[in-house]
C-alpha cells in the first residue's frame, strides 16, 4: 500500500487519537448503513475551508440525529444564516461534536430553547447550558436534519473539533458507513513566473494546461519549457463512493528532482485562520474563472500551519540546459492516490519567440502580474522595440523582455515606482495606480473621490491600489471603482466615499456593491455630514442607492394554531420582523432562503386570539405594518 503523509499525525495528534478507541464515535444520522457525502472537511469553499463532513439525506428533511457519543450539550445556536439550528456536545475526552442545518432539536432541547427565545424576544439566540442540564448518551436522538441557515440543500453538517475548538477530519476514524475507493482527479497544472527574469515556454505570466492520464499517472500532453523561479499550481478534486459530489483533496505533496519542496496535510485548522483559502488558493482566477487552483508554494503573507516546504517556499528554481522532474502526489483521507509527473525542460529565455497559434496585438495593453507590469504593443518597425515610461516625473527607457511573432512584450517592476504613463510610437497610454499599500502595515489614502483606512495586517500582500470615479447623469448614479477584485482581504478595511450628487435622504441611502451584471447588494454605511463611511472585505465598484419602498408582506396561513407569512425587501433587504398578539410578542422562525416566517407558540395548546400586529423593518428603515384580528 502507498505511504500517505495524511496518516501520520504527530505527537499531538497522536496523543489525541490514543484517547480515542475503534468506536468512540458513532455516525451521527443512519448509523449501521451506507451514507454518502456532498463535502469533506479542508474543502475549499469561496471564503473559507471547510469545517467538517457534509452528509447527504436522500435529498429530505426530517432524518434522525444521533449523538456520536457521550456528553453534554455545551452550546445551541438558532440563526436564520450561517450554521442555522445547531447543536455543540462536550464529550469526557475534550472534544466536542457539532451538528448543524437541523431543521428541528428534540422535544426536550426544543422547548429549553422556546423558553429562551420567548424570553429575550428573538429568533436568533445563542445558549450555553449548564454543564449538568443535558447529558446526551451515545446513539442518543438530538433533532432532525433539514436545510436551515446557510445551507443550499438538505444535509447534516457534522464536525469533530478538538479541545482547542479546531475542527479535526471526522473520516479520521474510519467510519464504516463512508465507502471509498476513487483516488483524487487531476484537471489542470498552471506554471507561475515568480519574478521579472523567469519563464513558461519563453512567456513571462501565468500559465495552465490541460493534464492526460498515461496508464496509472496524469502528464502533461505537451513538452514545456521554463527558466528561473517557478510556482507550480494545482487544479483537483475528489469524488466518494455513490457521490458525483467533487470534493476537497486534503494532502498534496511535489517533488522536485527526487527531494520534496512542497507538502500540505489539511487535517486541523483554527477558524481564525480559515480565510487565508484566498491566499491558499489563486484569488485571481478564483474570482474569475470560478477554478480553485491550489498553490504548491506559500504566498507570502500565507500563515496557515499545515505546510511543509524547502527553503524557498515550495517555489523551484530551473536553469538553462537542464532536465528537471516533477512528481506530485495527492492522496484522500481513504488513501487513494493518484500522481502526476512531467519533466519541466531549463531554456534560456529568447528575445524573440515565433508561436504558430499566438495572434498577436494590435493595440497596447497591459496587466498587473505579481509585482510586475507587463506590456504588450504591435511591433511597428525594425527598430528595437522600447518604450518611455514616465514614473515620479522621471522618464524611464524600458527594452523589451522579447517578442512574440508582431508583439513586444515591456515588463517594469512595480517597486521601482508607480508609473503614472508610457509613450509608445506617439502613442500614449495613461494609468491609473495611486498608492502602493503594504501589506502589514496600517495605511492611510486620501483621494479626490474617496479615502481608504487599511489596518495593520488587514491584507495578505502589498495591493497596487487604482481607483476610478464615473457619473451616469442620466441615473442619477455615480460609482466609486476601488481596485480590480485580484488582491484578497484578510479583515475589513474602511472606506469613505466623497459623493458629488447630493442625496436629500441621508436615512435612507446607502452603499451598495455592484457585480459585472450592475446587481446591488446592501453593504451599509453611515453618514458623517456629506461623506458616507462603510467597511468592506472585498474590491470593487460601489454606488449610493436610496431605498423608499416599503418591504412586503403576504399573509399565507393564518388561524388559532398556525401563522405563515412571506416576506421581502426588493432593495435593502430585511433587518427586523417583529409580530405581536394582543401586544404579546410571538416567535416566528425566519427562512430567508424562501422569504418564509412561520409562528412557533410558547404554549402549543394556546390558540392564537386576538389583534395581529406585524411590524417589518427593512436596513433602510422603511416600515411595513399588517394588522388584523384572529
Amino acid at each position: 500500500m502507498t505511504f500517505s503523509p495524511c496518516l501520520g499525525w504527530g505527537q499531538e495528534k497522536a496523543s489525541l487519537e490514543s484517547s480515542q478507541p475503534k468506536g468512540y464515535y458513532l455516525f451521527p444520522i443512519r448509523p449501521g448503513d451506507q451514507n454518502f457525502l456532498s463535502g469533506t472537511m479542508g474543502e475549499l469553499r469561496p471564503t473559507h475551508f471547510h469545517a467538517g463532513i457534509d452528509i447527504k439525506t436522500l435529498g429530505v428533511e426530517g432524518l434522525e440525529v444521533y449523538a456520536s457519543s457521550n456528553g453534554y450539550l455545551s452550546r445551541i445556536k438558532v440563526s436564520s444564516g450561517g450554521y442555522g439550528n445547531a447543536l455543540y456536545i462536550l464529550h469526557p475526552n475534550g472534544t466536542t461534536t457539532v451538528y448543524a442545518h437541523l431543521q428541528r432539536f428534540n422535544q426536550a432541547i426544543a422547548d429549553y430553547v422556546r423558553k429562551a427565545q420567548y424570553k429575550k424576544e428573538s429568533f436568533e439566540i445563542e445558549l450555553y447550558p449548564e454543564k449538568d442540564q443535558f447529558f446526551l448518551k451515545k446513539g442518543e436522538k438530538i433533532g432532525y436534519s433539514g436545510n436551515s441557515g446557510s445551507s443550499s440543500g438538505a444535509h447534516l453538517h457534522f464536525e469533530i473539533r478538538d479541545s482547542q475548538q479546531r475542527p479535526i477530519n471526522p473520516l479520521k476514524h474510519n467510519f464504516s458507513e463512508i465507502r471509498d475507493n476513487i483516488a483524487p482527479e487531476v484537471r489542470k497544472i498552471a506554471f507561475r513566473t515568480m519574478d521579472k527574469n523567469s519563464r513558461i515556454n519563453g512567456q513571462y505570466g501565468r500559465f495552465e494546461f490541460r493534464v492526460i492520464k498515461n496508464g496509472a499517472k496524469y502528464t502533461l500532453p505537451v513538452p514545456v519549457t521554463a527558466y528561473g523561479n517557478i510556482g507550480v499550481e494545482i487544479l483537483t478534486h475528489d469524488k466518494l463512493n455513490g457521490a458525483h459530489n467533487r470534493n476537497g483533496v486534503p494532502c498534496i505533496e511535489m517533488s522536485f528532482d527526487g527531494a520534496q519542496v512542497f507538502q500540505q496535510n489539511i487535517d486541523r485548522f483554527k477558524f481564525s485562520e480559515t480565510r487565508s483559502i484566498l491566499i491558499h488558493t489563486d484569488y485571481q482566477t478564483s474570482r474569475e474563472k470560478g477554478q480553485r487552483f491550489v498553490k504548491m508554494y506559500v504566498d507570502s503573507g500565507n500563515e496557515l500551519p499545515f505546510y511543509e516546504t524547502n527553503q524557498s517556499k515550495g517555489i523551484i528554481k530551473i536553469a538553462k540546459d537542464s532536465t528537471h522532474s516533477v512528481l506530485i502526489n495527492l492522496w484522500d483521507m481513504y488513501n487513494n492516490h493518484t500522481q502526476v509527473a512531467f519533466e519541466l525542460k531549463g531554456t534560456e529565455p529568447s528575445n524573440t519567440l515565433r508561436l504558430t497559434n499566438y495572434k498577436g496585438t494590435s493595440k497596447i495593453s497591459y496587466s498587473l502580474i505579481n509585482n510586475n507590469l507587463m506590456v504588450k504593443a504591435p511591433v511597428v518597425s525594425q527598430e528595437v522595440p522600447c518604450v518611455y515610461l514616465y514614473s515620479n516625473r522621471m522618464r524611464y527607457q524600458v527594452d523589451h523582455a522579447y517578442t512574440i511573432n508582431q508583439t513586444a512584450v515591456f515588463l517594469w517592476d512595480m517597486d521601482q515606482g508607480l508609473p503614472d504613463s508610457l509613450l509608445y510610437d506617439d502613442k500614449k497610454l495613461t494609468f491609473n495606480y495611486k498608492a502602493l499599500i503594504p501589506g502589514a502595515t496600517t495605511f492611510n489614502y486620501f483621494g479626490e473621490h474617496l479615502e481608504l483606512q487599511i489596518p495593520s495586517k488587514a491584507l495578505f500582500d502589498t495591493v497596487f491600489l487604482t481607483s476610478d470615479y464615473k457619473l451616469d447623469s442620466s441615473k442619477h448614479q455615480e460609482q466609486f471603482v476601488i481596485c480590480r477584485d485580484i488582491y484578497p482581504i484578510r479583515k475589513n478595511i474602511n472606506v469613505t466615499l466623497k459623493p458629488r450628487l447630493k442625496y436629500p435622504d441621508h436615512q435612507r441611502t446607502a452603499v451598495y456593491s455592484l457585480d459585472k451584471r450592475g446587481n446591488a447588494a446592501y453593504s451599509g454605511g453611515r453618514w458623517d455630514g456629506e461623506k458616507v463611511r462603510f467597511k468592506t472585505r472585498y474590491w470593487g465598484t460601489f454606488t449610493l442607492l436610496t431605498d423608499s419602498i416599503m418591504p412586503e408582506i403576504k399573509p399565507l396561513i393564518l388561524n388559532s394554531d398556525k401563522l405563515v407569512f412571506r416576506i421581502k425587501d426588493a432593495l435593502s433587504g430585511i433587518k427586523k420582523y417583529e409580530l405581536e398578539i394582543d401586544g404579546k410578542w410571538v416567535l416566528m422562525k425566519y427562512d430567508y432562503k424562501k422569504n418564509i416566517i412561520r409562528s412557533e407558540k410558547i404554549e402549543p395548546k394556546t390558540p392564537f386570539k386576538g389583534a395581529l400586529r406585524l411590524k417589518i423593518t427593512d436596513n433602510a428603515g422603511n416600515v411595513k405594518n399588517y394588522s388584523t384580528n384572529l
